[in-house]
């Protein structure tokens, strides 16, 4: 056996390999910890010691963990839960649970491979889904990877892993948008006459004609009316929780928005204060004063869920086609752009963070508004060359 000054042990086995060991920390409970390195030669081995201690010295080793992923993934998952907004929160948990963990979760974080990533990238692709019948989308997949992405990108941080394998993972390409589904003037104006007799009327109204999304339509007060000025401030949201419906601020900056309104609509939500008020002095105490523009009988918060069963109650009676709520606001954005709107306004009015986000969501309205602008610009010099 010999030892080097620093070079820690190194010794030759009976087999005639040399081994070296090093102390490479201590454990938590004080205890040293040693790893053990090979070679044919005993420089060889010098050597694997050497690289060793130059990484301990300038804070580059990372001493790997034998977690395994579906440990780590749940620990991450539950780290990030209250700085994720709940809807990213619930999609991050449901990929782990019902895409990563069944696949991958037995592996050691640190034995973790590209190849196993895109393995199972390929197979969602093919079989992916709960019921294993067809594949998965290819913007599902993605989610999937990001996900994981993001784990693994916390678990380099924390210095568990050396680098993150996913960079090395070829992500699905994102398939062809799915063309928007939306209702023609004939349609909306159908729409709004048969849910007049329905619940939440108001709610359909207002997003037919601000174009605003579900939870901020639920989370809409009077307060955020200016009747002045014909305009609405968009504050905040209803979401859903664990713990239940909770008021959020917008995400974003560009969420926190002013939206314009016509004469008809503040003269719409005149009268639509008018009746609530009427029914809050009927009911007394026993109507909670929330402040909100939709709410249940006893004005508390609308739950989403309710609304969406209900709107498609009126669809199913009204003979219309099928389209999502989340689709008025897309209606609103297309019929806007096809009578001459300003796409940055619209961009402003959607609380889009870009405006290449708006120009890609409504590019067949945009393509359209690029044809009619050819024409006009083959005649703008006709008048000048003729005189």
């Amino acid at each position: 056996m010999a030892r080097g000054n620093g070079e820690g042990t190194i010794y030759k086995r009976k087999d005639g390999r040399w081994c070296g060991q090093l102390t490479i920390g201590t454990t938590a409970e004080g205890k040293q910890k040693r790893k053990s390195f090979y070679g044919d030669t005993r420089k060889e081995v010098a050597r694997k010691m050497t690289e060793m201690k130059h990484k301990i010295f300038t804070g580059t080793y990372i001493e790997q963990t034998n977690m395994k992923l579906e440990d780590w993934l749940k620990q991450w998952v539950k780290g990030r839960k209250t700085a994720l907004a709940y809807s990213t929160y619930r999609n991050y948990e449901m990929m782990i649970r019902n895409h990563l963990i069944p696949t991958l979760g037995k592996t050691k974080l640190k034995e973790l491979s590209a190849r196993q990533v895109q393995d199972l990238l390929n197979h969602k692709l093919e079989h992916g889904k709960v019921n294993g019948e067809g594949g998965l989308s290819a913007s599902t997949v993605k989610y999937i990877y990001t996900t994981l992405h993001a784990a693994l990108e916390q678990a380099v941080k924390e210095r568990m892993i050396p680098n993150n394998i996913c960079v090395a993972v070829e992500v699905p390409k994102k398939q062809a948008e799915h063309k928007l589904h939306t209702w023609n003037n004939k349609q909306v104006n159908k729409f709004l006459n048969h849910a007049k007799s329905f619940k939440f009327y108001e709610v359909f109204f207002l997003a037919l004609n601000t174009g605003m999304r579900k939870g901020e339509l639920l989370g809409l007060q009077w307060k955020d009316i200016d009747f002045n000025k014909n305009k609405i401030e968009v504050k905040r949201q209803l979401t859903r929780t664990d713990e239940g419906l909770i008021f959020k601020k917008v995400k974003t900056k560009s969420g926190n928005r002013t939206i314009p309104i016509t004469d008809d609509v503040a003269k719409f939500l005149r009268s639509h204060k008018i009746k609530q008020s009427e029914h809050k002095l009927a009911l007394g105490a026993g109507y909670y004063q929330n402040d909100l523009i939709a709410c249940n009988g006893i004005g508390n918060a609308l739950d989403g869920r309710n609304l969406n069963r209900e709107f498609k109650k009126v669809i199913k009676e009204a003979g219309l086609p099928e389209i999502r709520f989340h689709d008025l606001r897309h209606t609103f954005s297309t019929t806007y752009l096809q009578n001459g709107g300003n796409i940055k306004t619209l961009q402003q009015i959607l609380g889009h963070s870009s405006i290449t986000v708006t120009i890609d969501t409504y590019s067949h309205v945009t393509d359209e508004m690029l044809y009619e602008a050819s024409k006009n610009i083959s005649t703008m010099y006709k008048a000048s060359n003729n005189a």
